[in-house]
């Protein structure tokens, strides 16, 4: 059941002020309970003790150190002329929010099936709930980063902040790429039973060519013209480029990702919506 405006006065006159009101308190009835099921997904994902919380660190942690000795033994150093540790970050993290947020909405509506009996709660707020604790553990594992290479391998926090304004830019359009994702995600796990699984296989060689280890501007030719169709290659080029001041790409797009994001976003809500029409709520067994 979709969320109505209250019309216990009759209707409403659009954009009058009774109209605003009910849609105020449209709106902190959906904040409610969106805060709801981030404290509900907060305890189901990570328990009450902080080990969830401590693999949130520990996963993209391991993943750089691996990363890291990779090049050291190959002699490699950052392609983009800052520390490679800073290289890295700039890739894992983005990579790994987006992955996680995308494997999170699969099946974000089958495990929550409980809370999707009360009128109040909608697909769309579980999926807002986990975007948002989703961005929450990553802004934290950034934050943690930070300190932890400042203080064990001396790199000042200025080299993932030297575009200002273009790291906002870039961390909004992160945000609205992976949001789209997950909806469609979401949609499909709703649909396609299977299709939990399908992305366990096809998260792997996304991860490996979406620009962890390389950048698109250093690729040859040919290779980058078929890279140039991975959305998420370009979403990390366009993060590295607005955070690390020595390195100014030219081969990413930011039309395309938020293109392939909107197009997400439309279909994952026209299936939303015609599951909301049909009062198929969840149609996976």
């Amino acid at each position: 059941m979709a969320k109505q405006l209250p019309t216990s006065s009759g209707d409403r006159i659009p954009f009058s002020a009774e109209w605003f009101a009910e849609l105020w308190q449209c709106l902190v009835v959906m904040g409610r309970v969106i805060f709801a099921v981030i404290l509900r997904e907060s305890r189901t994902r990570y328990g009450n003790s902080n080990i969830g919380y401590a693999w949130a660190i520990v996963d993209p942690l391991i993943i750089l150190a691996v990363f890291i000795a990779v090049f050291s033994v190959l002699g490699r150093s950052s392609p983009v002329g800052s520390p490679i540790t800073v290289f890295f970050v700039t890739g894992i993290v983005p990579l790994f929010f987006w992955r996680g947020a995308v494997g999170q909405g699969a099946n974000a509506v089958s495990a929550s099936l409980g809370l999707l009996t009360y009128p109040q709660v909608m697909p769309t707020d579980i999926l807002i709930a986990r975007i948002v604790l989703e961005s929450a553990t990553t802004i934290l594992v950034f934050l943690i980063f930070l300190v932890g290479l400042y203080y064990i391998v001396d790199v000042s926090p200025s080299w993932f902040f030297g575009d200002p304004p273009g790291v906002i830019l870039a961390t909004a359009g992160l945000f609205y790429f992976t949001f789209g994702s997950m909806f469609l995600s979401s949609s499909l796990g709703r649909v396609l039973p299977i299709w939990k699984n399908l992305w366990g296989y096809l998260g792997r060689p996304i991860y490996l060519l979406s620009g962890i280890f390389f950048t698109l501007e250093q690729l040859p030719d040919g290779i980058r013209a078929y890279m140039a169709y991975n959305p998420v290659a370009h979403m990390v080029e366009w993060m590295r480029s607005a955070m690390i001041p020595t390195f100014d790409s030219s081969a990413y797009s930011i039309l395309f990702p938020m293109t392939c994001a909107t197009i997400a976003l439309i279909i994952g809500m026209v299936i939303d919506r015609i599951l909301l029409l049909t009062g198929d709520e969840e149609i996976v067994s």
